[in-house]
């Protein structure tokens, strides 16, 4: 099976139900209703099932009559999972362009990834801005990122990156 952190794009999980998933992070739901519509915890199952993440569907848009969206926000207690899984992302796009593991020359490369998955993870999770210590993330993010790239190189791995 594959690791819940690489799964990235749409993914089908009834023949009518389908998750938008960016590095193992649910972002949107889509059905096409062709019976009958799924109820919000149908909708919350399947995300779990297939994520791994305990999540609420919002902002529900009718496309059509059939076709219905909805935006969806991680539980707040798996914050510190989705920035990890943010993490090991960073970190395979850090060695598909340098071909090298993160080392301590990459200071800025580690600020900039970190702000920027920090403030992901915030509205995955749907977090109010400034109501976490970002700082207090910061050292397990990078040793994660570093721990990742190393993984990668010594295993020969050429990590798959999917634009965003």
């Amino acid at each position: 099976m594959q690791p819940k952190a690489s799964l990235s794009g749409w993914k089908r999980v009834t023949p009518a139900l389908d998750i938008e998933v960016q590095h193992g992070i649910p972002v949107h739901v889509y059905c096409k209703d062709t019976v009958q519509p799924y109820d919000d915890h149908q909708i919350t199952d399947r995300v779990h099932e297939l994520t791994g993440l305990s999540v609420s569907v919002h902002d529900a848009i009718n496309l059509s009559t059939k076709e219905h969206e909805w935006s969806v926000c991680i539980d707040k207690s798996e914050f510190v999972e989705v920035l990890h899984r943010l993490a090991l992302a960073s970190a395979a796009m850090f060695v598909d362009r340098f071909h090298k593991p993160i080392d301590q020359s990459a200071v800025d490369w580690n600020r900039s990834e970190f702000s920027y998955d920090f403030n992901h993870a915030v509205e995955h999770c749907c977090i109010p801005w400034g109501t976490l210590d970002k700082q207090r993330y910061f050292e397990r993010y990078t040793h994660v990122m570093k721990t990742e790239s190393l993984r990668l190189v010594d295993a020969g791995i050429s990590p798959l990156i999917d634009a965003e």
